[in-house]
């Protein structure tokens, strides 16, 4: 049995610190530990206003450059990018000279909420989707649909490799301060202007504890929450650490009591999350605010709080009150135990990828 994980992206993105390459690496290895032999099949894609011209006028833009080796396997694992003339022929080619069967990964869906940002691609996708049909086999989905487009989905779950997080060490602090810590790509739908805004009317009251938040990382969002730091002054309380990676990321993350997930899903019209960070956040031992409901947990989960999935200020009294709560009833090493356990239990990229594991075995 052996595949191909078919990708779709620039040469500037195949670095093993962009986010979502590590996560094709990770899926990868862990189908190949399960006994199937996949490798990865790139096509690299040039700047994105010049790809756009080219595949919308180009129906042989992908399948010009394959090869008939390309053609001599037993399923391909695709990477969905947003359909176009381009991407249906090369699917089209695959079922005509290939037996394999195709699956394929929608990272989000529904993805229209993410318009402002793609116009042009949603339009011709709107357009050309309900074709994917004729071709796919079928889809797998981080979101609760069995059926997308007229083709049956299986669902997965976003996983890590645990062992790439070592266990965090975190003791007590009595200093009456607490740290959150957000790690991202700062894009809209983070939401972390609502934290900001929270930190902000927190503070304009009679506090016993000084709150803190660590923004790690870069992305569009970040000089807007750089100008609403310097609008409430509270360049002491929100502290910018732009991009972390290894060694300084762990130590800095181990630093903090309280990790901060998505709080603007909302936006983008997403109400079920499959964060690669909210493992990462676990796997380090940290509970967790969100206001998107995580795919992982049980409703009932101790060490995860929800924040409303709205506009309002995060309100920093209740991440504070959910905090002292856990830390009353429950030493911090064992808090970072537990969350740990958890992981290693259900965030494991060998356990979320068991599904399409179990699909590519009874391929016949």
């Amino acid at each position: 049995m052996k595949g191909l994980y078919v990708t779709f992206h620039s040469a500037l993105d195949i670095d093993e610190a962009h986010g979502v390459w590590k996560k094709i690496r990770m899926q990868i290895d862990s189908i190949n530990k399960a006994g199937i032999s996949i490798i990865n099949y790139n096509f690299n894609l040039p700047k994105r206003y010049r790809y756009k011209i080219l595949s919308l006028f180009n129906p042989f833009y992908f399948t010009k450059t394959i090869k008939q080796d390309f053609y001599e396997h037993d399923f391909y694992y695709i990477r969905f990018p947003f359909c176009s003339i381009a991407f249906l022929n090369l699917l089209k080619t695959m079922n005509k000279y290939g037996k394999g069967k195709i699956i394929v990964e929608i990272p989000t869906f529904p993805y229209d909420g993410e318009i402002n940002n793609y116009f042009f691609d949603i339009f011709i996708d709107k357009y050309l989707r309900n074709n994917l049909k004729k071709y796919v086999d079928i889809f797998t989905t981080y979101s609760n649909d069995n059926n997308i487009y007229g083709i049956p989905a299986i669902h997965i779950m976003n996983g890590i490799d645990c062992s790439n997080f070592p266990v965090m060490k975190r003791e007590l602090k009595n200093n009456n301060s607490i740290h959150l810590v957000a790690v991202a790509m700062f894009a809209n739908w983070h939401g972390y202007d609502r934290l900001i805004n929270g930190i902000n009317l927190y503070y304009k009251k009679t506090h016993k504890e000084n709150v803190y938040l660590h923004l790690v990382g870069d992305g569009k969002e970040l000089t807007f929450y750089n100008e609403l730091v310097k609008k409430y002054n509270l360049s002491e309380y929100v502290l910018f650490h732009g991009r972390q990676e290894g060694e300084k990321l762990f130590e800095l993350i181990n630093s903090t009591d309280i990790a901060i997930c998505s709080l603007g899903c909302h936006r983008v019209g997403i109400f079920l999350g499959s964060f690669l960070k909210s493992r990462e956040y676990l796997a380090s031992g940290l509970p967790i605010v969100s206001s998107t409901k995580i795919d992982v947990l049980p409703e009932d989960y101790k060490y995860c709080l929800y924040v409303p999935e709205d506009e309002s200020p995060i309100d920093i009294q209740a991440i504070l009150n959910f905090y002292n709560n856990l830390i009353s009833n429950n030493d911090v090493k064992q808090i970072t135990g537990e969350i740990r356990q958890f992981a290693e239990e259900y965030c494991d990229i060998n356990v979320t990828m068991e599904p399409v594991v179990d699909y590519i075995k009874n391929i016949s």
